[in-house]
């Protein structure tokens, strides 16, 4: 009769030990995370305040043009380069005089440093000349307006501005709270220049 031959069982152990490699590649791969978290950081820093301004529009102060809840970004670098003209579109921090905070508005450039603006008879006057505003101003929405309430510019001034000053006013003239309340502005609170609207993505374009 055959011997039946015994199988051999081996006994597999594993042994868990410090390794110090091991302690060395989690502190890299955790050292590799924060290096790049900052650096990410630091371009955004850098894009937002050199390049572009995360912006949204709040409020209807600047219909047609803009309209709320417009969400895109304004340009940092164009202010910087092109300077600020008269009819750009610009971000700019603006006092509220009924509760004193600062808001982040978005505007139109209207009068420009030592010019005296005014406004008579529904017509914008610069040193005593009629502005044309026919290249950012929606003239069918403005006749409307007045057609149907009986004025759309509101008579002010004149206010002289000082070397770093601007004069701002929305383009829906009748809501919009602007420097014919508040004041005008100095060149250091314009954050940025034009508007590029990438939502909603049904008026995606670029506003200047």
């Amino acid at each position: 009769m055959a011997k039946k031959k015994k199988k051999k069982i081996l006994k597999h152990q594993t042994e868990y030990r410090y390794n110090e490699e091991d302690e060395k590649t989690i502190f890299e791969e955790i050292l590799g995370f924060v290096g790049t978290f900052l650096i990410c950081s630091v371009v955004i820093i850098l894009v937002t305040s050199l390049i572009i301004k995360p912006n949204v529009v709040s409020g209807r102060s600047m219909y047609p043009a803009l309209q709320t809840d417009d969400r895109g970004f304004s340009n940092v670098l164009a202010l910087a380069t092109e300077g600020v003209e008269r009819g750009d579109i610009v971000t700019a921090n603006m006092v509220n005089e009924e509760d004193g905070k600062t808001y982040s508005v978005v505007k139109r450039v209207i009068g420009l440093p030592g010019e005296t603006i005014e406004c008579r008879d529904e017509k914008v006057c610069i040193n005593g000349k009629e502005l044309d505003e026919s290249q950012y101003l929606d003239e069918s929405f403005a006749k409307e307006w007045y057609n149907t309430n009986g004025y759309f510019n509101d008579s002010f001034g004149p206010v002289t501005l000082k070397e770093d000053e601007y004069f701002l006013m929305g383009d829906n003239r009748p809501i919009s709270m602007d420097s014919r309340e508040t004041g005008p502005v100095k060149k250091e609170d314009i954050l940025a220049k034009d508007f590029m609207v990438l939502f909603p993505f049904s008026r995606f374009g670029y506003h200047d």
